[in-house]
Parts: C-alpha cells; sequence; structure tokens
C-alpha cells in the first residue's frame, strides 16, 4: 500500500445530487456521516476484524490523513462540521484484493478531527449519511 500525500485535497464536486450509496462506485472517497439523535435504531450483528490495521503504511497513513483533516484547506468546500460527526475515508474501494482496501474513521470533538475505531454498527444507528466526495493527490509524485 502506498504513503498517503499530506497534500491530499478532499473534493466535494461529485457530479450530481447526493445519493445515498452512490460513494461506493469510487475508487477513493471521503463520507462524512451526521449523528442524529431522532434514529435510534439499533443494529446488531457479529464484528468482523478488519483487515487495515495489517497493512505496513496503514498507522503512517491515518497519521496523515488526520493531520490533513485538521487543515483548512483539505476540503475544496467550507463545510460546517459539528460535534459528533464521523468521517469515513476509504482507499482502493474497488480493489478486487480485500487486503488493499483501507478504512479510516475519525471523529470531530472539540473542533477537531480526532482518529477513531471504525463501528460499523453505530454508524448505521445512530447516523445519517451527509456528504460524500473523492479526492486527489492521493500520493506523492
Amino acid at each position: 500500500m502506498c504513503v498517503v500525500s499530506d497534500k491530499i485535497k478532499f473534493c466535494t464536486c461529485v457530479e450530481g445530487d447526493f445519493e445515498e450509496g452512490a460513494y461506493e462506485e469510487l475508487p477513493h472517497y471521503w463520507l462524512l456521516h451526521r449523528f442524529n439523535n431522532q434514529k435510534g435504531c439499533e443494529v446488531m450483528g457479529i464484528s468482523v476484524m478488519p483487515l487495515d490495521y495489517l497493512q505496513p503504511n496503514y498507522l503512517l497513513n491515518a497519521q496523515t490523513l488526520g493531520d490533513r483533516i485538521n487543515e483548512k484547506d483539505a476540503f475544496d468546500k467550507i463545510i460546517k462540521f459539528k460535534p459528533k460527526d464521523q468521517l469515513e475515508i476509504v482507499i482502493n474501494n474497488l480493489s478486487d484484493d480485500e487486503l488493499d482496501r483501507m478504512s479510516f474513521c475519525f471523529i470531530f470533538k472539540k473542533g477537531k478531527w480526532i482518529e477513531k475505531e471504525y463501528d460499523t454498527f453505530e454508524i448505521m444507528s445512530h447516523y445519517d449519511e451527509l456528504a460524500y466526495g473523492d479526492f486527489d493527490k492521493l500520493k506523492d509524485k
């Protein structure tokens, strides 16, 4: 797996209106989840150990992404983040090899993004998909 560039730019310029699930067709994407007090849905299942942590550059990439999303120019448009927002960043989404796919999750607390473990059941139970996009400059050239 590559080392992510610290110049990565998160674009909200995906064509068309927000369509839930449309991001799944992108090779790399970011997805903003907004906490919904009214949702109150409880989703249950069995957790599966994520394979992302097996990637040799996972921790370095998580640090780079965390630093970058806390910079004012990380996104191409101004987005008003709220406490409890969660940002999911997925790299190599369309890869045939599951080991190539990497997911990162961050939560917005006290005005900054902090890395957290992605919890599918928490997201499905208490969050709505608010915005998504792709990104450029994935790797330094």
